[in-house]
């Protein structure tokens, strides 16, 4: 296998934005990672050489060797402290996970996240015309759903201050300020190194901002959680759960409401179930709730928020490619693994390029939430993402024919591979 030896820090200016700007295109145009994927598919072989990984059984394979292929690719991007998505399995990474876990099972999905939805959707109803999918609902629907995480601190996490919270309600726009600065903070995980020097330096400055902000709130954290860890087991798990939890499920709403819309029979389809259904049939009917989080999966399917994914590789070792022979991989190196292309291999998935909710996956049912990782190192929110998504994707088909507003400037913006805004029109 040829390893890439440069650094992207060492890279020219020049280099970089040209490295980075193609990078962010490939992250927004999917189908062209997935017809690279195919070639690779064809001919595993060459992706060896390249240590890249298509074939869904090759991509299982590496993300299940986790001794071999290691997690902490991640953590040169996350630029407020370690985390479970860096960490090698291990002591201090079962104890963080049985801590996020517990966290976790606080939530009360899809109660809140409905909840939220309909007073969103209530609000958009009453103000008519456009509005912002991401500012005006989607962060809205998926903090409330998440508050939980923080329990009787989460005031205090958002105002970054025990006596500010103590006065009262935090404020929207102190809430408002607490979501831009997870945002970029995440938003340096989906850049990765490649990220122009002016992006990482403000991804790090949000970095700072909130390790700081958890650092002033850790004793009412350990008291909401009621454990008695030390502050900074304390701090970094719940520095982590802020910026993952929240702008990693945003973006994967509008990832999946853009395809949506991008499939007007589909859409028209749901829509008109909706409709018939009514209110409050939309929300109580559990075989129509059922269909909308199938859609949702497949949405996701074929616009993944991680159709790239990189492990590192401590020791001299080898990958399976589905070729004839394996792929050597020396230590201190890097293997990456196209997830999109997995997602679409027809030999474990019937009929991978049509879309198809209802698909049966028989034995090949856990690549289907590939998206979140696989096996030991899934996301442990994996179900808690899909509901709160399906509660927001349930309220939007209650809206009148919505589509991009198009007018001044493009609907939709993005910072690097963030997506930032898109504007919609209710018609």
């Amino acid at each position: 296998m040829r390893l890439s030896t440069y650094e992207p820090d060492a890279l020219p200016p020049g280099a970089r934005r040209l490295s980075y700007g193609l990078f962010c295109w490939l992250n927004r145009h999917t189908t062209v990672l997935r017809a690279f994927g195919a070639l690779l598919r064809l001919w595993p072989s060459v992706g060896g050489r390249l240590g890249l990984a298509a074939r869904a059984s090759a991509v299982r394979d590496v993300l299940t060797r986790t001794r071999s292929f290691s997690n902490t690719a991640h953590a040169a991007n996350m630029v407020s402290g370690d985390y479970l998505i860096g960490m090698d399995p291990g002591p201090t990474y079962s104890a963080d996970r049985d801590l996020v876990q517990a966290r976790l099972a606080a939530l009360d999905v899809p109660a809140d996240s409905d909840a939220e939805a309909q007073r969103r959707i209530k609000a958009l109803n009453g103000r008519g015309g456009e509005f912002d999918l991401i500012e005006d609902y989607l962060m809205w629907v998926v903090f409330h759903a998440m508050r939980p995480l923080f329990g009787a601190a989460t005031g205090a996490v958002v105002a970054g201050s025990a006596t500010d919270a103590a006065r009262g309600d935090v404020d929207e726009g102190l809430q408002r300020q607490y979501m831009l600065e997870i945002r970029y903070v995440a938003g340096q995980l989906l850049a990765g190194s490649l990220a122009t020097l002016d992006l990482r330096r403000r991804a790090e400055a949000c970095g700072d901002a909130l390790q700081a902000r958890i650092d002033r709130v850790s004793g009412p954290i350990g008291a909401a959680w009621g454990v008695k860890s030390a502050s900074e087991d304390i701090e970094r798990n719940a520095v982590g759960l802020a910026w993952i939890s929240h702008p990693v499920t945003v973006q994967s709403g509008a990832l999946a409401v853009q395809e949506l819309l991008g499939r007007t029979k589909v859409y028209e389809e749901l829509r008109s179930k909706a409709g018939k259904l009514g209110e409050p049939g939309v929300w109580t009917d559990p075989e129509f709730r059922t269909i909308v989080r199938n859609h949702v999966l497949e949405l996701m399917r074929f616009r993944p928020i991680f159709p790239l994914l990189a492990r590192d590789v401590p020791r001299d070792t080898e990958m399976k490619t589905g070729a004839r022979y394996n792929a050597g991989c020396p230590g201190g190196g890097k293997v990456s693994l196209l997830s999109i292309a997995a997602l679409f291999d027809p030999s474990a998935v019937p009929q991978s390029g049509r879309f198809c909710p209802n698909r049966d996956w028989g034995k090949h049912d856990a690549l289907r939430y590939l998206m979140f990782g696989y096996g030991y190192r899934q996301c442990p929110a994996r179900d808690h993402a899909v509901e709160i998504l399906t509660s927001a994707l349930i309220g939007l088909l209650t809206l009148p024919r919505l589509q991009l507003a198009r007018g001044e400037g493009k609907a939709i913006a993005y910072d690097g591979p963030l997506m930032l805004r898109m504007r919609m029109r209710t018609t």
